[in-house]
């Protein structure tokens, strides 16, 4: 896949995660976390399920051979879909996202610098400055 791809699908991830940051706000002051997260979860099983029937993208069988701790990934997957629709829902949209995406950063940060799960890359001066700014701007932005 070329970088251009790549870069093109992360902005549309971005923009998805944008858009349903949002809607889990509303459905969390309507409805509460727990059905909030459920509509997430049943609408997005539905989904993949249809894909996966479509498009004959059926490895199940491939998972055994996967680390068990991957399967963390669903819990993980609840956890960033009510955090969401809790913090949105109180702090509004940009707040909420740059919480959570500072947060994200610094563990994916730490995550790569102590190689936990693979590959390390080092947390040099330069990657420490941008984490101290997105720290910094992060403070901006749920301040006001």
């Amino acid at each position: 896949m070329t970088l251009i791809v790549v870069v093109l699908i992360a902005v549309l991830g971005g923009l998805a995660g944008a858009l349903q940051s949002q809607f889990l706000g509303v459905m969390e002051e309507r409805v509460g976390t727990l059905a909030s997260t459920f509509v997430t979860y049943a609408g997005g099983g539905l989904a993949v399920t249809i894909l996966m029937v479509v498009f004959q993208g059926n490895r199940l069988s491939e998972l055994r051979e996967l680390p068990w701790w991957v399967f963390g990934a669903g819990l993980m997957g609840l956890v960033v879909v009510a955090s969401l629709g809790v913090s949105v829902a109180n702090l509004g949209l940009g707040a909420g996202l740059t919480l959570f995406t500072a947060a994200t950063l610094i563990l994916g940060a730490l995550i790569e610098h102590f190689g936990w799960f693979g590959d390390g890359r080092s947390l040099d001066a330069m990657r420490v400055v941008g984490v101290a700014l997105v720290i910094g701007g992060t403070w901006l932005v749920v301040r006001g």
